[in-house]
């Protein structure tokens, strides 16, 4: 009886600790639609990314990265003095079920120092870095068509 009583013990204890890391690892549900970039001609460098975003829980988006674009920073284009400006965005607050948009006279992403030409129909992969709540950090990859 014994026995059993410490087998059954260790085995409540495994189960705890498997909810307990599953409950930490799950990464939330994020949708991201309609991403796409601005297309360029040879020598232009600079371009824009636009797309929506989803998730079922409050995250912060902390920086966007792309291995063919070296540099992507998020902006927000703001009206100061009837004078439209932009001002880049350290982070981006993504509030639980409600849509984020990234978009034109908006927030938006801009690229600068990339390979070649991002010409209409190729496909750029985009790597979106997150932290939630609990400061964890996880990422997110999609492939924005140029257009």
């Amino acid at each position: 009886m014994k026995t059993l009583s410490r087998k059954l013990f260790k085995f409540i204890l495994f189960a705890i600790a498997l909810l307990i890391s599953t409950e930490i690892l799950a990464a939330p549900d994020i949708k991201i639609e309609n991403a796409w970039i601005a297309s360029t001609e040879e020598g232009d460098d600079m371009s824009v990314a636009y797309m929506s975003l989803f998730s079922n829980e409050d995250l912060i988006l902390t920086s966007v990265t792309s291995q063919r674009i070296k540099t992507i920073e998020m902006h927000n284009t703001i009206q100061e003095k009837g004078v439209m400006k932009m001002r880049m965005a350290h982070e981006i607050r993504i509030d639980q079920d409600k849509t984020f948009e990234f978009k034109s006279g908006g927030h938006h992403l801009m690229l600068m120092d990339f390979k070649g030409p991002l010409k209409a129909g190729q496909k750029v992969k985009l790597t979106l870095h997150f932290k939630d709540k609990k400061n964890q950090s996880f990422d997110k990859s999609i492939n924005a068509v140029i257009k």
